[in-house]
């Protein structure tokens, strides 16, 4: 149940189409900028296990990200975004970037965990994310720690330096994660970009290791972008390798994708997905509608779901 608040804020929303509002306002120059989103999600799908069925309707809260970016000058700068509706907090860092492309951030922040996970919110093609996302890091996408790197127009480098406990989570131990990430763009005439990322968690006595180590790549032709991912992860309980490919095709206002996905544990069935989404964006940036027709099967767990995804998006 909502509490509330959280459904008044959650009918306001519905009032205004329900949905995601996304602006950059600079509050005092360039110095302090404002940005804010707003969306919702649901899904009406038919889950079928052990030979029983089940359906399911359901209206997913309200997800109302607030954003503050301040520039202390030239190099220095500070970021601050929650989600309003549970108070909780996505990033919280300080960053110092360099001209020459040198960077050093520390905080809470968003790790380079892929094409997928530094996707801007206002961008993702469809609702869902890929199953291969769920293996990418023991404690979610965001966590807390200090990352630097370098970045120009043919390479990226990133290394983090985490405590693997995940966000808004205190370190609970003295042991720290490491990622890493690469990125090359070695055609200046093609939009495409190749890369190569890392993810490790030393052992000790109350937890096992954790290592995911994968490929990716991302090409736009005209109207149609295709990006691919190829992941394996290792620790001493579980071992799989997963994958997924998707595309996304932009004509004018309408964007159809597709994404298949596939995880292939050792020892054991698999676990696939099928997409496809048609997304409407009647105001680009400020209005759109996506909808989604998704079919899973896990071969393991002996279950399927087949069912309709949206999000609602729009301008306030």
């Amino acid at each position: 149940m909502f509490g509330s608040r959280n459904t008044a804020f959650g009918v306001l929303i519905l009032l205004a189409i329900a949905g995601c509002a996304w602006a950059d306002l600079d509050l005092a120059g360039d110095k302090l900028v404002l940005d804010a989103a707003v969306w919702t999600n649901g899904h009406a799908w038919r889950a079928e296990e052990g030979g029983l069925t089940h359906n399911e309707f359901a209206v997913e809260r309200v997800v109302a990200p607030v954003g503050l970016t301040g520039r202390l000058g030239q190099v220095a700068s500070m970021r601050l975004s929650a989600d309003v509706g549970t108070g909780s907090a996505w990033d919280l860092y300080a960053d110092l970037r360099w001209p020459s492309g040198f960077y050093l951030r520390a905080g809470q922040f968003l790790l380079p965990l892929g094409f997928e996970a530094l996707t801007d919110p206002r961008e993702q093609p469809l609702v869902n994310s890929s199953l291969l996302a769920g293996y990418a890091a023991p404690a979610g996408a965001r966590d807390i720690g200090a990352t630097s790197g370098f970045e120009n127009h043919l390479l990226s480098i990133a290394g983090a330096v985490v405590n693997g406990a995940g966000a808004n989570n205190r370190d609970y131990d003295q042991r720290k994660d490491v990622c890493g990430r690469v990125v090359l763009r070695p055609l200046s005439t093609v939009d495409g970009a190749f890369a190569l990322r890392a993810y490790y968690r030393g052992p000790d006595a109350s937890d096992t290791a954790w290592l995911t180590a994968a490929v990716e790549a991302f090409l736009v032709r005209g109207p149609l972008e295709v990006q691919a991912e190829f992941q394996n992860r290792y620790s001493s309980d579980v071992r799989n390798n997963a994958a997924y490919l998707q595309a996304v095709w932009s004509i004018g206002q309408l964007q159809p994708v597709a994404r298949l996905d596939l995880v292939m544990p050792q020892g054991s069935r698999s676990d696939w997905m099928i997409t496809g989404g048609l997304n409407l964006q009647s105001v680009p940036e400020h209005l759109k509608v996506m909808l989604d027709c998704t079919y899973r099967r896990n071969y393991k767990a002996n279950w399927s779901v087949f069912g309709f995804l949206f999000r609602l998006q729009a301008a306030i």
